[in-house]
């Protein structure tokens, strides 16, 4: 076993925290540390109990009445709780903690910005991380930097310093546990050890939370209302149960024990949490409106994709949207996501049609999602059972155009991750090294599975495509 493994089971004993003795933890030089069951371990067993006091929250920090009075809550406060334990070292409470962990995680919100643009382009993380970076930068500006120098700590200010909050703020992002409405999110010893596997989880994580009136106006966010001395007066005669960790499958002895950060693609995994997994089913690729209707811009006149984009508004429909755009999600599988098919074939259908829909646009726009689907196509003059089922109705929306344009936005989508090919990424991907490129690798990873995506967007429109014209369908009006 290792020294900082060492140092971390003395920590844990003399703070209350209790595993079982089937727990074996493992620190590997190339994987980090693991936890592992020493012999056959059974759905239901207690593996772990952990007192609220021993983590580390905003509440629990020694620089607690300093966060509170300047309004700090949330995950910016617990980062500047967790520079502040780390600038302690020794002195720290948590030091047998901290000394375990990394001084950052490897997330790409603490990549250089060259490694952000040479390694992101063209992903569903390029734009987000640059984003990050700079509304992180902002909240240090703000409220941080301010912060140090208006207190007198006896600590350097250099601990408090950009750099500093970016780091605290990759391991926040990347290990804290909600743990109950009092304490919010916090660092908790010994949970954050069990590596993440999707869909093959063998932990549950349990906290017995409570409320009071003075909890409800704390909702999780970057400020804090109520005073930390009225809550723990509040709560004076309430139980405080330690958190659980409880097996929700068995595990065979040798095997490691794995939690769940929850079904994400590899992008939201390697933006949190800095690793990918390949194959991951998760996955997604997004592909923006506005790319939508640019493709289409050399078929039709702005006028004409205005007012046709205005009639599906008006039916009620939309992409899924972040604070500045409106996008369409294409599933692991290639189906593009409803939405977009909907729009396209709004797009190519005939004036006549077209008219007919605005008409019928208030009654459709009331109807649930396969209703008003069965009626707009029924509106549009395309024979329509009432009782297929939606799948298949959905169908009916792949007229040649709508594949055509799928195929044209794969192709431009796909063109956003630079000269490289597929098959070049791919390459590369097999003869990069996991531990000693980690960037690279999960980078390609991402990459390698969104194209893959597109690619499988290709066949889903030329597949029906093939099946139009051997039912003698009409030609496409034109490629975008």
């Amino acid at each position: 076993m290792s020294r900082r493994l060492r140092a971390f089971k003395r920590w844990m004993n003399s703070n209350g925290i209790a595993y079982s003795d089937a727990l074996e933890f493992v620190d590997s030089p190339t994987d980090g540390i693991s936890v592992r069951a020493v012999c056959k371990l059974k759905e239901g067993d207690l593996v772990v109990t952990i007192p609220k006091q021993s983590c580390l929250t905003i509440r629990t920090s020694g620089i607690a009445s300093l966060i509170e009075a300047a309004g700090l809550g949330g995950c910016l406060g617990l980062a500047v709780a967790l520079m502040y334990e780390r600038s302690l070292g020794a002195a720290s409470p948590w030091e047998g903690y901290l000394q375990l962990l990394l001084e950052r995680e490897c997330v790409p919100l603490v990549w250089t910005l060259e490694e952000v643009d040479n390694l992101l382009v063209g992903t569903e993380l390029h734009k987000i991380v640059k984003e990050d970076k700079k509304f992180l930068y902002e909240d240090w500006k703000e409220f941080i930097e301010p912060l140090v120098q208006s207190l007198r700590l006896e600590v350097a200010h250099d601990s408090f310093g950009v750099d500093q909050y970016f780091a605290a703020k990759s391991l926040v992002s990347s290990r804290s546990f909600e743990i109950d409405e009092y304490h919010g999110f916090g660092m908790v010893p010994l949970a954050d050890m069990f590596n993440h596997k999707t869909g093959a989880e063998h932990i549950h994580f349990t906290s017995v939370s409570y409320s009071s009136s003075a909890d409800d106006e704390d909702d999780g966010g970057e400020v804090l209302d109520a005073s930390a001395d009225a809550l723990t007066s509040s709560l004076g005669n309430i139980p405080n149960p330690p958190l659980e960790i409880i097996l929700v499958r068995d595990v065979e002895a040798g095997d490691e024990i794995f939690n769940t950060y929850g079904s994400m693609g590899n992008a939201a995994m390697l933006h949190r949490y800095g690793f990918t997994e390949p194959d991951n089913p998760f996955d997604i690729v997004n592909i923006n409106i506005e790319l939508v209707l640019q493709c289409c811009s050399s078929l039709f006149s702005n006028r004409h994709l205005r007012a046709r984009l205005s009639t599906w508004r008006k039916l009620n429909y939309s992409g899924c949207t972040t604070r500045d755009s409106e996008y369409f999600e294409v599933a692991f599988d290639g189906e593009p996501q409803t939405e977009l098919l909907i729009l396209l074939y709004i797009v190519f259908l005939s004036e006549d049609a077209h008219q007919k829909t605005k008409c019928a646009a208030d009654s459709l726009a009331a109807a649930d999602d396969d209703t008003k689907l069965i009626q707009f196509l029924e509106v549009t003059q395309t024979k329509c059972d009432p009782k297929s089922k939606f799948v298949g109705v959905k169908e009916m929306l792949l007229t040649e155009n709508v594949c055509w344009v799928l195929g044209s936005l794969s192709r431009i989508r796909d063109g956003s991750y630079g000269s490289t090919s597929l098959g070049e990424d791919v390459r590369r991907l097999q003869e990069c090294c996991r531990v000693k490129e980690r960037k690279l690798y999960h980078a390609l990873v991402l990459r390698v599975g969104e194209r893959q995506i597109l690619r499988r967007l290709r066949a889903y429109g030329s597949n029906r495509l093939r099946k139009s014209k051997m039912r003698g369908g009409s030609k496409p009006f034109r490629r975008c």
